[in-house]
């Protein structure tokens, strides 16, 4: 073989060789800062989970135990005598007063119970109220933005596997074509190194 020829052949499979060893670096290096990325992600993640599903779990107890309170009251008497236990700490108590019959009522129509709401307790009472109408404005609002919020973390875990898949090397398609351009590559640094050397 031709000195011009070893040298270009020496030449070009040290290339072939730096452009591999360059690119396993790259690789590698990407692949680690995505691991420990990936693992301080996986730590937020899994806190955030955990304290998602003890706020669940405090919330289901608390729904069931009033749903539970709920079943109990099965008469307008019960519910009277519930009541008070429903409203919130009001200044003075609130009293019910069960339907009065010594006046007389058609058949069929119910007599009235009185509730009997002292003056202090109405603009607290009021305040709650429109508290609770304000609760419900924020939780169907939040069930929204939970939805949202839903749809975007499941879209930045679709990204996170994209992310991970490409520091591994990509699907199996992509290794395959990076695969096959350095098999060309040697292959033609091979036929121009015999080429030169049959001449």
């Amino acid at each position: 073989m031709k000195p011009t020829l070893k040298i270009i052949v020496s030449t070009a499979a040290f290339l072939a060789i730096a452009l591999l060893a360059d690119s396993w670096r790259s690789a590698r290096h990407d692949a680690q800062q995505v691991a420990a990325t990936l693992a301080t992600q996986n730590v937020a993640l899994q806190q955030a989970v955990n304290r998602e599903n003890q706020r669940d779990k405090q919330m289901a107890a608390a729904l069931a135990t009033i749903q539970a309170q709920k079943r109990a009251v099965h008469s307008p008497q019960q519910a009277a005598a519930q009541l008070a236990s429903v409203l919130p700490p009001l200044p003075l108590p609130v009293s019910v007063q069960g339907p009065v019959l010594s006046v007389p009522f058609p058949a069929g129509e119910i007599p009235p119970t009185i509730l009997s709401i002292p003056q202090p307790d109405l603009i607290p009472l009021y305040d709650q109220l429109q508290d609770c109408r304000a609760s419900t404005q924020r939780n169907d609002t939040l069930q929204e933005d939970l939805a949202d919020e839903k749809m975007r973390a499941a879209e930045i875990l679709h990204e996170r596997d994209a992310a991970l898949s490409a520091a591994h090397g990509g699907a199996f398609f992509a290794r395959l074509k990076r695969a096959a351009k350095w098999f060309i590559l040697g292959a033609a640094v091979g036929a121009a190194a015999a080429s030169a050397a049959r001449r």
